[in-house]
């Protein structure tokens, strides 16, 4: 009985990965505005009604693609924060760690920085807002930290100065193009290099 019911829940689970992974390759390719239930439903080879059992909606199916990358990136920038590096070298590695996903997990970060589901946001929202929130306090705290110790122009607005590196290094998911642009490693170094400038750094 335990073996069949183990089956059942690892049967369950492919499936759920499968019709994850038909949503997330549909987001990338066409935009999570373009993409209906009856999409996803047709690239598993299930009835729309067959969706309901893994997911409520289409809000929760975006969720369980942006969330875990959402995490990675805030949680590796509290352990950069939480380091001894300078603070130059934090900002250098805070920019690698958002940038290197574009590497290897390029759909997930580019369906992340679209805009096009906030039509839905409030659900969205709810369950993204408080990681975002989490991860810009993050990065103000290194640009604080760079100012006090006298590395960073400390006339600068520190959120203000947060936005503008984010959404440079954001960006670049409305050109990048895997295999054709630049490599990602001489991506986030060429990057580096505009940032610490632009932050006053040496």
């Amino acid at each position: 009985m335990a073996k069949s019911s183990s089956a059942v829940e690892q049967r369950r689970e492919n499936r759920r990965e499968e019709i994850l992974r038909a949503a997330q390759d549909l987001f990338h390719r066409q935009g999570y505005a373009n993409t209906s239930l009856d999409d996803i439903a047709r690239a598993v080879g299930i009835k729309r009604e067959g969706l309901y059992y893994y997911f409520p909606n289409r809000p929760e199916i975006l969720i369980a693609i942006i969330k875990p990358l959402g995490l990675q990136l805030r949680d590796r920038v509290r352990e950069i924060r939480e380091g001894d590096a300078s603070p130059e070298e934090k900002m250098r590695l805070t920019v690698e760690n958002h940038l290197m996903r574009f590497e290897n997990r390029f759909a997930d970060s580019k369906i992340t920085l679209r805009d096009d589901y906030f039509s839905e946001a409030d659900i969205v929202l709810a369950e993204m807002q408080p990681i975002w929130d989490d991860y810009e306090r993050l990065w103000i705290e290194i640009i604080e930290e760079g100012q006090k110790k006298g590395v960073f122009d400390k006339s600068l607005e520190p959120r203000i100065a947060h936005l503008g590196i984010l959404g440079l290094c954001n960006w670049a998911a409305r050109w990048y193009k895997p295999g054709e642009s630049l490599p990602v490693p001489d991506l986030i170094d060429m990057y580096n290099r505009m940032v610490l400038r632009s932050l006053g750094a040496g």
